[in-house]
């Protein structure tokens, strides 16, 4: 195909069996498109000279046939950045801020096992003012620093703060109330 060759086309990679079907600028994916890859994975949505740039949905092919979410969003220069939806394989879900392919900004994320996670992250962790609730209701709300409790926070024990400072997720110090006696 030239590098001048602009328009809707479809195209069938040889080499590990995938195909393109849309835009195309200068031989480029470029525009509205979709691709899928000989590794099961699909992607629909925006393309700017050959990388995912814009919104877009990301899929992979399981083994019953069916498409599976992986990320809706959006990309910039072939990486997710902006805001997002992320599907992970255990079951858990982010939804928030995107920079260079981490989790970075605000964001919520649900666990498979219940906790769930709504604050700031950098790099890919929580980092920064956030509330982190167990599955059995209890709650932490605070400081992380690289995806652990730390820096100032209270963890609620059901109705019963617990005020403190931590540090990689363990309680350096910290004040319980007094249990009032019945008068």
């Amino acid at each position: 195909m030239s590098r001048r060759e602009s328009g809707v086309r479809c195209l069938r990679y040889s080499a590990g069996g995938g195909h393109y079907e849309g835009r195309w600028q200068q031989g480029q994916h470029h525009g509205y498109g979709v691709k899928a890859t000989g590794r099961g994975l699909i992607y629909e949505g925006q393309w700017h000279l050959g990388q995912r740039h814009g919104h877009g949905t990301l899929r992979r092919q399981g083994a019953n046939g069916h498409a599976e979410r992986v990320y809706v969003g959006q990309w910039l220069r072939d990486v997710r950045c902006g805001e997002g939806k992320q599907y992970y394989g255990d079951g858990s879900v982010y939804y928030g801020q995107w920079r260079d392919n981490a989790r970075h900004g605000h964001g919520i994320q649900w666990h498979a096992d219940g906790r769930i996670y709504i604050g700031e992250w950098l790099k890919d962790a929580m980092h920064g003012r956030g509330v982190l609730y167990a599955a059995n209701g209890n709650r932490y709300v605070g400081e992380f620093e690289n995806g652990c409790k730390s820096g100032l926070g209270v963890y609620y024990h059901g109705q019963v703060p617990q005020h403190g400072i931590w540090s990689q997720d363990i309680c350096r110090s910290s004040v319980l109330p007094l249990k009032q006696s019945p008068s």
